[in-house]
């Protein structure tokens, strides 16, 4: 065989090489896309949070009627919600980090409704899955922080674990103690309609988008 002809022949097996990489490059790409499109529910949610998000606002689930004690040492089933929106956080009062600025910003969102007009409409709650250090005193003295009223707006926590967990379990909310008095958690704002059932899940960080989701509503039942 000639010289010529040895190249040749090694340019050929060279090009059939790159195109096979080729295909399987390929090949792999659209079997990484299929499995991302199922794990993601056909690219819908792209994290597990958003996954969540979406699986709540499509399922819409109604809360369930636990025993909740409030700031002011109330205890009563949350059904005393029933007829009103309910713009609801899950807190803890230990955290020194996002809850702070998630009450905050609910501060934001309730100076920003006119409270004097829909006060029979829409309730603030802010719920602790810390029980075992959120009493009552603990509630009051959060709730002064931001000017909680204890009425319109409502420092909670379930009076059982087992409670807590259904309310928990509704929402899809995770709480993983991290070893250190502290815990890792789902950060949002949740809006309940008047029927119970689960209106929308909205980022924490977006005062003006929730707001303006918070007065859309309520005009609707006016």
């Amino acid at each position: 065989m000639h010289l010529q002809d040895h190249r040749r022949l090694k340019l050929g097996k060279g090009v059939i090489n790159m195109r096979t990489e080729r295909i399987l490059s390929a090949l792999l790409i659209i079997i990484g896309l299929i499995f991302l499109g199922i794990a993601t529910d056909g690219y819908k949610a792209f994290t597990l949070e958003q996954k969540r998000v979406t699986t709540l606002e499509t399922t819409t689930p109604k809360y369930p009627n636990i025993e909740v004690v409030d700031n002011k040492g109330r205890t009563y089933p949350f059904d005393t919600f029933k007829g009103k929106y309910i713009l609801m956080t899950f807190i803890y009062t230990n955290c020194s980090t996002v809850c702070p600025m998630m009450e905050q910003n609910m501060k934001s969102v309730y100076k920003n409704i006119d409270m004097k007009r829909y006060k029979d409409d829409i309730v603030f709650v802010s719920l602790s899955f810390d029980r075992e250090r959120d009493t009552v005193d603990v509630l009051e003295r959060y709730a002064g922080y931001f000017d909680a009223d204890g009425e319109t707006w409502r420092m909670v926590t379930p009076t059982s674990d087992k409670d807590l967990k259904k309310i928990l379990d509704t929402y899809g909310v995770i709480v993983i103690p991290d070893g250190d008095n502290n815990f890792q958690h789902n950060t949002s704002f949740y809006l309940i309609k008047p029927d119970g059932k689960l209106h929308s899940v909205m980022k924490f960080q977006d005062i003006d988008s929730t707001t303006k989701t918070v007065q859309q509503a309520l005009k609707d039942v006016r």
